[in-house]
């Protein structure tokens, strides 16, 4: 890892204005949740229906239950300013263990922020073998993580979140 990149994980139900503050100093004018949208925005592509979502399932279950809902992000540092590397969304209720988005800025691959982000979201979860879904478009992207982790495939379903797309399920099974 390059001296120049230092990196914290955050769980946003339990950081304090503090933390973030020298943050939010760099994003003026943009709340965090647009700004955190916006890093994620191009999952479209593969799930049509990320918008509705992000803004009327993620947010509204992170405050109303953040035992059960989390999003964890990586604020790096590099050369004085502070940058947004990583981001995760989670679900844990009694019936699923789930990694439901993961991102690392394309810039900052390679560096250890995706294994440090898995690993929060393990502790999260409570188990190293969360429910996660990768579409195949997206596969080759996590391939380092899938083997290094010890992720099992165990479902193929086509057409889960978009027509003729096949979206690959690793250590457990989603109802269709």
């Amino acid at each position: 890892m390059s001296n120049l990149l230092k990196s914290t994980p955050y769980r946003l139900s339990q950081i304090s204005p503090e933390e973030i503050r020298e943050y939010l100093i760099y994003e003026v004018g943009e709340k965090a949740q647009h700004k955190i949208y916006n890093q994620l925005v191009d999952l479209k592509e593969s799930y049509p229906e990320f918008d509705k979502w992000f803004h009327n399932t993620v947010y509204p279950e992170l405050t109303a239950s953040p035992e059960q809902r989390e999003i964890i992000i990586v604020i790096s540092t590099l050369e004085k300013k502070k940058v947004l590397t990583g981001i995760a969304i989670l679900k844990k209720t009694s019936t699923e263990r789930k990694i439901c988005t993961i991102r690392i800025h394309e810039h900052f691959r390679g560096k250890g922020i995706g294994t440090m982000l898995f690993e929060e979201c393990f502790s999260f979860l409570g188990t190293r073998l969360p429910v996660i879904t990768i579409s195949e478009n997206r596969e080759a992207d996590f391939v380092k993580h899938i083997n290094k982790f010890g992720f099992i495939k165990t479902q193929s379903l086509k057409g889960l979140y978009k027509p003729e797309c096949i979206e690959f399920i690793y250590n457990g099974a989603i109802d269709t």
